[in-house]
């Protein structure tokens, strides 16, 4: 895999995050930089690191289950953590499917006020 290498504020407008949201992922060691001068560079590892954490949150895994999810490759290798990743995210799309359900049934409910047939 070929990448460019990106700075701080490449990552920013590539993923789409805030500048406080990366401070925050290279706080909790989730992704981190190297120093050219006073420029920060990430290398494709770490870009690889952070789509994978977006994925995750994009997904409603929390952070912390990111995290250990990721930090599988280095202490388990790729097998591990693919093991992982599948099992989390089948775990989280059971939630998300309870949650499209209630939703729905919300959804049915405000129709039939819109709809004229309930106030309250």
């Amino acid at each position: 895999m070929s990448r460019t290498p990106l700075t701080f504020h490449q990552v920013c407008a590539t993923y789409g995050i805030t500048m406080r949201a990366l401070r925050h992922y290279e706080a909790l060691e989730i992704v981190t930089s190297r120093c050219e001068g006073s420029t920060r560079i990430y290398d494709a590892r770490q870009q690889v690191r952070l789509e994978l954490l977006l994925k995750a949150r994009r997904f409603r895994i929390r952070l912390e289950e990111a995290r250990q999810i990721i930090e599988l490759y280095d202490e388990k290798g790729p097998e591990a953590q693919a093991r992982r990743w599948y099992r989390t995210v089948a775990q989280q799309r059971c939630v998300i499917r309870d949650e499209v359900a209630r939703l729905q049934e919300v959804d049915r409910e405000m129709a039939r006020i819109v709809d004229g047939e309930r106030v309250f």
